[in-house]
């Protein structure tokens, strides 16, 4: 038999107001998490390219011990053996992974393997000058600059390894050779002075500075990459 005191249970739907509500509550928290999120891995992203030029510093005084001081010098070359940065592999865990910065969009990290090229380029007034090039006779290796990161403006090559630094007088000189910026959230501001980027020096540590910074040397008459006397 069927009982006939049972009662139909009704869930009620969310009205216009309750629904527009959750949107709103939704949206909030999108605004709140997306910059949290994408800061988290600006943070991760530089720590992870600061710990790449680490490597790259300890391979570099590696090498200058076991050539009387003496550093890899830029080349130029189009022959993968002949680059700076393979120069160093035997003294690099795993040099794929060390010669790409993981800030670099994802197309261009591909585009740094394929190519046989890497996110980080050296400063030419150490490498290809014969008055810097010996790391024993630099006067203030905490000072001088060795590694810089690649400008996004310009194409990965084996041929494009070093900096220009005679000509930075002025801070779109820069630009055209290094990404001041490299670590930031979003788009590029229109003076590129929001972020920061990693530079190696001769005595093995990296400096995070800021773009802000850096123009301010740049635009103050300072050109970072001459090594001090």
């Amino acid at each position: 038999m069927t009982p006939k005191n049972i009662h139909t249970l009704k869930y009620p739907g969310f009205t216009l107001v309750e629904a527009l509500v959750a949107i709103a509550i939704i949206a909030l928290l999108a605004l709140i998490l997306i910059p949290v999120v994408s800061s988290g891995m600006m943070v991760a992203n530089r720590s992870v390219c600061a710990s790449n030029q680490r490597q790259i510093g300890t391979a570099l005084q590696l090498y200058a011990t076991e050539h009387d001081g003496e550093f890899p010098q830029s080349s130029h070359s189009i022959r993968k053996e002949k680059a700076w940065i393979y120069g160093l592999e035997s003294y690099l865990e795993n040099v794929d992974e060390v010669r790409v910065c993981p800030a670099d969009p994802a197309e261009r990290q591909e585009d740094i393997l394929r190519r046989n090229a890497t996110s980080y380029i050296l400063n030419d007034l150490v490498f290809d000058r014969l008055e810097h090039h010996n790391l024993f006779k630099l006067p203030n290796p905490s000072r001088t600059l060795l590694l810089c990161v690649l400008s996004e403006d310009r194409t990965p090559s084996l041929t494009r390894d070093h900096i220009h630094g005679d000509e930075w007088i002025s801070w779109y000189s820069m630009l055209s050779d290094i990404e001041p910026d490299r670590h930031r959230t979003g788009e590029r501001s229109k003076e590129r002075t929001t972020g920061s980027s990693n530079y190696l020096y001769a005595d093995g540590h990296v400096e995070t500075i800021d773009a802000g910074d850096m123009k301010r040397l740049i635009d103050s008459g300072v050109n970072p990459a001459i090594p001090p006397g």
